[in-house]
């Protein structure tokens, strides 16, 4: 438990030094408002989950969220899925008219799914 504490105050360290404090914020500013973009709203959400019949280490009941992507616009988007428990998706392609499918595994008792973005 130490060695983690450790590794977080140097990770603030390093991060601390590494870019001005103004300058960081910035970053992050701009960094946060182009994720944050939603997705339009020609792309269908179907939010689905199923038990899967395990349990973790700590004997917690496991699920699988599944969300269905449909893009009913005019041209192809690009999307990704942004999960709370989680790292967003990998950016996708989705033609007109096509479906695509992203999902993952948590405890019962979370709500992963946050929104579906434009990237």
């Amino acid at each position: 438990m130490r060695f983690l504490s450790m590794a977080f105050v140097c990770a603030a360290l390093v991060t601390g030094f590494a870019v001005p404090a103004q300058a960081a914020g910035t970053a992050q500013a701009a960094g946060t408002a182009k994720a944050a973009g939603t997705a339009p709203s020609c792309v269908d959400r179907y939010v689905s989950s199923q038990y899967t019949g395990k349990r973790n280490s700590l004997g917690e009941v496991m699920k699988k969220t599944t969300v269905k992507l449909t893009n009913n616009c005019g041209k192809s988007v690009k999307v990704k899925v942004a999960w709370s428990w989680a790292s967003d998706s990998d950016c996708r392609k989705i033609s007109k008219g096509n479906k695509a499918y992203e999902s993952i595994v948590t405890t019962q008792d979370r709500k992963p799914y946050q929104k579906t973005k434009s990237c």
